[in-house]
């Protein structure tokens, strides 16, 4: 039976290791889900809502222990975890506080009849869980799918199996009926059993292009609805006559968040070609400032990445980058092999025949490219197969409305990095992947919506 491991990025040591799951054991589990979903759909709003307070605060009174486990296993900065574990519980609060208003049935009239509207629930979900933000992405999709009446079976990332565990025991100390919130350790090979059984009634993917690829491709054969969340290369625009200390503060913050693995940070900077050679003076000597060292010790700045496959996979896209046409302006290389770290890494004069013009690295390195216009600017950004969240830097209130209006993003962020909330919808267009997170779209997207006609 193969076996999941896991390992420090910054010591490569040995967490732990875990067995997978056969076949007949995640049928076992899958049925023990649904059986539990026939009385969990109808328990009260005031219930659930308890339910997922108490989560909340016991995620919270835990946030040392949780947060030193996505620190040694995936290199998040420890003190960077703490507040994205706080970030969570308030996320946990505000479904919480606000399902049952989205949810609450809706009575109407309309040519002569009287209609009922209720949100129903849908079953068992199946979700596949990303490894970089291993609380805050996983419980920000199981928290309002579970208010919403579903159960739901996880497989987190492999790399993350600690962290797995744990949000299952923060569910069962909260109070949850076992089964509501279940993980598995499972081999990807038993994607398509999963997804193909009977009480699976919905499929959610957070992941790479080919990962979301095969799990549509799944979902589709079996008739299963799906909702995924896929690759990124979002665009970074500054206008002229912008602070330009103000814009390099905002595009360290906005590209070296996580380590550089975060979905929504953005990777190709679009700057004026006037201030072209001055912004990236600046930005070499900002990056070439980075502290790079322990993910405990609070100075720390740029984090080792998750894996050894993550620096292998960083030294491909910058070499192919470069072969395609890139300037390099930083050097790029490990910079140490005992550990996963990575130079922060700048490339230039990127054009639409550069390699990372529409490829996602999802590390540390920027992608600079000048523009002439701002039609050219809008262009650029809008030129990509993946759209997930832009950001705008300008001095010029009438350009910067020009500008956004014509970006063609899931999520625009004007003179500041771009961020989640639970009360915001968080979403994707094109390869980017299809649904939404978060807000009143986030808790309806895993429900039936049920009209009675009288």
């Amino acid at each position: 039976m193969a076996k999941l491991q896991s390992i420090n990025p910054f010591t490569q040591e040995l967490n732990s290791e875990f067995e997978t799951l056969n076949l007949e054991q995640v049928n076992q589990v899958i049925e023990k889900s649904h059986e539990v979903y026939k009385t969990w759909k109808n328990t009260s709003f005031s219930y659930r809502k308890e339910l997922f307070l108490k989560l909340a605060d016991v995620l919270e009174d835990d946030i040392e222990s949780c947060s030193k486990l996505e620190t040694i296993e995936m290199g998040m900065l420890n003190h960077v975890s703490k507040a994205g574990i706080l970030k969570t519980a308030n996320l946990i609060r505000w479904f919480a506080n606000n399902f049952e208003e989205i949810l609450w049935e809706r009575e109407y009239e309309t040519e002569w009849l009287r209609v009922k509207e209720i949100y129903d629930s849908i079953w068992v979900i199946f979700w596949v869980a990303p490894w970089n933000f291993p609380f805050n992405q996983l419980l920000r999709a199981a928290v309002p799918n579970i208010l919403a009446w579903n159960t739901q079976i996880y497989k987190h990332s492999s790399n993350v199996p600690m962290v797995a565990i744990k949000i299952e025991e923060l569910f069962k100390k909260a109070g949850f009926p076992e089964w509501v919130y279940t993980n598995v350790f499972v081999s990807s090979s038993l994607s398509e059993d999963i997804i193909s059984h009977k009480y699976i009634a919905w499929v959610n993917l957070t992941g790479s292009e080919a990962a979301g690829s095969a799990v549509w491709a799944l979902a589709w054969k079996y008739l299963k609805p799906s909702v995924l969340e896929l690759g990124w290369n979002d665009a970074f625009i500054v206008l002229e006559n912008s602070d330009l200390d103000k814009v390099i503060e905002l595009a360290i913050n906005g590209r070296i968040r996580n380590g550089w693995q975060a979905c929504n940070a953005s990777k190709r900077f679009l700057i004026p070609e006037s201030i072209y050679d001055i912004f990236l003076n600046k930005y070499k000597i900002a990056m070439e400032s980075l502290i790079i060292w322990d993910p405990m010790d609070e100075k720390t700045q740029l984090q080792p990445l998750c894996s050894e496959k993550a620096i292998r996979d960083m030294e491909n896209q910058v070499a192919r980058a470069i072969s395609s046409g890139a300037r390099l302006i930083t050097w790029w290389k490990r910079v140490n092999r005992k550990w996963f770290f990575f130079e922060a890494t700048i490339l230039a004069d990127i054009t639409p025949n550069v390699s990372s013009f529409n490829e996602e690295i999802f590390g540390p390195v920027a992608s600079v490219m000048k523009y002439k216009t701002i039609e050219e600017a809008i262009e650029l950004a809008n030129w990509s197969d993946f759209w997930l969240s832009a950001v705008v830097v300008w001095n010029n209130e009438k350009e910067a409305i020009e500008i956004w209006k014509k970006l063609d993003w899931g999520m625009i962020f004007i003179n500041m990095i771009a961020w989640s909330r639970a009360s915001l919808p968080f979403g994707w267009v094109k390869k980017s992947g299809y649904g939404k997170e978060n807000w009143p779209d986030g808790l309806k997207a895993f429900t039936n919506k049920k009209v009675i006609v009288c």
